[in-house]
């Protein structure tokens, strides 16, 4: 019996690696929003993180400047973010351009490229500084700072983007949740970007039923912001329980870097 149990348990792992190597590979990527550095949605993001966590979901944290500044405040908080990133985390960067944000009415995070004189008079004020600013307090969190989400829905926004981040994702809608890593050239920097789909305003059924039909040659990105988990944490664990069913070893996800580190890796010519 003992020896028909570790048949029968080696026969499993076969198969769910078997399966899991027809998925798509999945990334989760967290937007920490510039309005939302508060201690709450910390409290918030702790307890995404511990979801993800049960569920064997590496994410992809994209923090703004004002929650660096949160958390470079905090010894605390500091041990937990190299906790996560030992757990698997990534910490990454989101940025909400001058440009873009102007364009569709949401919050710019204060750091621009763009000359203040191009500003308008009324948004001068908020100018808190270059990217190189931007950078330097990203890159003082722990672990090293290598893919973010760093808008583009404006060409104006362009000049913003760091070569730092090799990897970048971009996207809201479904359309853009299963998406071929592509290499692109934004503000002269060599960059391989994936799509995302923002979980909050995507139908479950519908989410499922595309990643069952989407190849194992694709990414499949999913992200979502802290305060959507707050409001909608059901969302995101159904989500992470979905994915761990299928795959409970993990081997169809990972983080942002990790997973376009080895889409590279395998397009390199072989030696």
């Amino acid at each position: 019996m003992p020896i028909l149990r570790a048949l029968l348990a080696v026969l499993v792992i076969c198969l769910i690696t078997l399966f899991a190597a027809g998925m798509p590979t999945s990334v989760f990527v967290v937007h920490c929003e510039p309005t939302r550095a508060n201690p709450l949605m910390w409290l918030q993001l702790v307890d995404l993180v511990a979801q993800a966590d049960a569920y064997n979901v590496p994410l992809s944290i994209d923090f703004t400047p004002q929650w660096a500044s949160m958390i470079l405040e905090d010894a605390a908080k500091i041990e937990a973010i190299r906790n996560w990133i030992a757990a698997g985390h990534e910490v990454g960067c989101h940025h909400h351009g001058y440009w873009g944000t102007k364009e569709r009415g949401s919050t710019w995070d204060g750091y621009t490229n763009t000359s203040i004189g191009e500003l308008d008079p009324a948004d001068q004020a908020h100018f808190l500084g270059t990217m190189d600013v931007y950078m330097s307090l990203l890159n003082s969190l722990p672990g090293e700072r290598l893919s973010g989400c760093m808008a583009g829905s404006h060409a104006g926004d362009d000049i913003d983007y760091p070569c730092q981040l090799r990897y970048a994702t971009i996207g809201y809608s479904l359309d853009h949740v299963a998406t071929t890593p592509t290499e692109i050239v934004r503000n002269g920097c060599d960059v391989v970007e994936i799509g995302h789909g923002l979980i909050a305003s995507q139908d479950q059924a519908a989410l499922r039923a595309l990643y069952e039909t989407t190849s194992d040659d694709a990414t499949f990105g999913v992200n979502g912001h802290v305060y959507n988990f707050a409001a909608l944490p059901q969302a995101f664990i159904e989500w992470f329980r979905y994915l761990h069913a299928l795959d409970p070893a993990g081997n169809a996800r990972g983080t942002v870097s990790s997973v376009l580190e080895e889409w590279e890796e395998a397009q390199a010519p072989q030696q």
